[in-house]
């Protein structure tokens, strides 16, 4: 468990690194902007600029969301998306009544086609369920698919997002196949009806007539369940988050978190799992202000301190490897594919970046030259921001920390059976 914000105090001598930071900020033209680096290995504070200021944190929200889906769920939960039947099937294979398509927050339901293009990951596929109706013996369908999405609310976007970022995000629905994108790149209007319009397309074209056009409804008490498709383990599911910054796997964790642990299906439900959740790792409430899952929300606020807290926090946790491993490493994966390159710190900083017009922030743990696992938060605001400017301070920064070399007595190791606590 973190302790509380208030017993974070100064940090503890490192003339050089201190210096090296705060010269690297203010040679990019970011003086102003908030960063906290912490000792893991040693549990000491190592530098802090305006670490205690809450700024807008862009992607760096994902980790939020990230964290409070592993502790929630843990690595191994799997997303589902059912198959209901209320109807009848005679001896000649002639299925009549009604099939329902039941979704309950699987971003990563999708075709194979955009497994294989877009998503590079296996995991439930539409095919399925054609698969398993011809296995129970379903030759003809007289009557329609119907798509529920009642997991959920109605809401497809989060109510305090700028217009500005509406095309950043497909629509939110409990039953969404490939994140809502139709085959011509734009975002479908109804995301249970698009995944009932394809199944459809799908059944047909397999050699199973469907009789009745797709709908959208809910699924009755009295319907059976026949079979369920179910997504890779959620390790995979942060790992492809965090990597590629994926605002719609991000939000539909946010909903699904509501939906299975805070009363509802909404983002307001979920957003206030993930608060929570901060506070029992006794990060203070004034620290942040979650108002999404993705980080495109303007009115999301976090301090550098508070993630450093987090990602101390997620690090004394057995699942920690799985956190860790979600994240973009410098110079080799993810939005860290070509920053670092060819430094100390390639194949070593592992992040999760963020940008946004007025943000860009990069946050995440690096060894150092002595072996010292660090935590590190840099947020920068700026109205409008220099990106490149910013990712060259970030990336020097990140370059420094390899670099350095804490003196410190070990008190942590990163391994499952680590007993040894690191205190502020």
């Amino acid at each position: 468990m973190v302790p509380p914000e208030t017993a974070a105090a100064k940090p503890v001598a490192d003339p050089a690194l201190q210096a090296r930071i705060t010269v690297i900020l203010k040679a990019h033209g970011f003086a102003g902007a908030g960063v906290c680096v912490y000792d893991l290995s040693s549990a000491r504070l190592l530098y802090a600029r305006q670490a205690r200021r809450a700024l807008l944190p862009a992607s760096n929200e994902k980790l939020i969301t990230a964290a409070t889906a592993l502790a929630e769920w843990g690595a191994g939960y799997r997303f589902t998306t059912d198959l209901d039947t209320s109807g009848t099937i005679d001896a000649d294979g002639v299925y009549r009544g009604r099939i329902y398509l039941k979704g309950y927050g699987d971003p990563s339901l999708s075709t194979v086609g955009y497994q294989s293009h877009t998503l590079h990951l296996k995991t439930a596929a539409l095919s399925g369920f054609v698969t398993a109706l011809k296995h129970v013996g379903v030759k003809k369908i007289a009557g329609r698919i119907v798509g529920d999405d009642s997991y959920f609310d109605a809401l497809r976007a989060v109510s305090v997002w700028k217009p500005s970022v509406s095309d950043d995000c497909g629509p939110l629905s409990a039953l969404s196949l490939n994140e809502g994108i139709e085959p011509n790149g734009g975002f479908t209007t109804d995301p249970p009806l698009f995944a009932a319009t394809r199944l459809t397309a799908l059944l047909r074209h397999s050699g199973i007539p469907v009789s009745g056009g797709p709908r959208v409804g809910a699924t009755p008490s009295t319907a059976k369940l026949v079979y369920s498709e179910h997504s890779p383990p959620l390790a995979a599911i942060l790992a492809l988050m965090n990597k590629s910054s994926d605002n719609f796997f991000a939000e539909m964790l946010t909903k699904g978190l509501g939906a299975a642990f805070g009363g509802a299906g909404s983002t307001a439900a979920g957003t206030k799992v993930e608060r929570a959740f901060l506070v029992s790792e006794g990060i203070a409430p004034q620290s942040f202000a979650v108002t999404d899952g993705s980080g495109l929300s303007y009115a999301d606020r976090e301090t550098p301190l508070a993630i450093t807290q987090l990602l101390t926090a997620m690090a004394m946790r057995s699942d920690w490897p799985v956190f860790w491993r979600s994240l973009s490493v410098a110079g080799v994966s993810g939005t860290l594919a070509d920053r670092m390159r060819g430094t100390i710190a390639q194949r070593n900083v592992h992040g999760k970046t963020g940008t946004l017009a007025v943000a860009s922030s990069l946050s995440g743990y690096v060894k150092s030259a002595n072996g010292e696992w660090l935590a590190f938060s840099i947020l920068m605001n700026r109205r409008p921001i220099d990106v490149a400017a910013a990712q060259a301070a970030q990336d020097a920064i990140g370059v420094a920390l390899a670099h350095s070399r804490p003196a410190g007595t070990v008190v942590w190791t990163p391994s499952p059976a680590a007993s040894a606590v690191p205190r502020w």
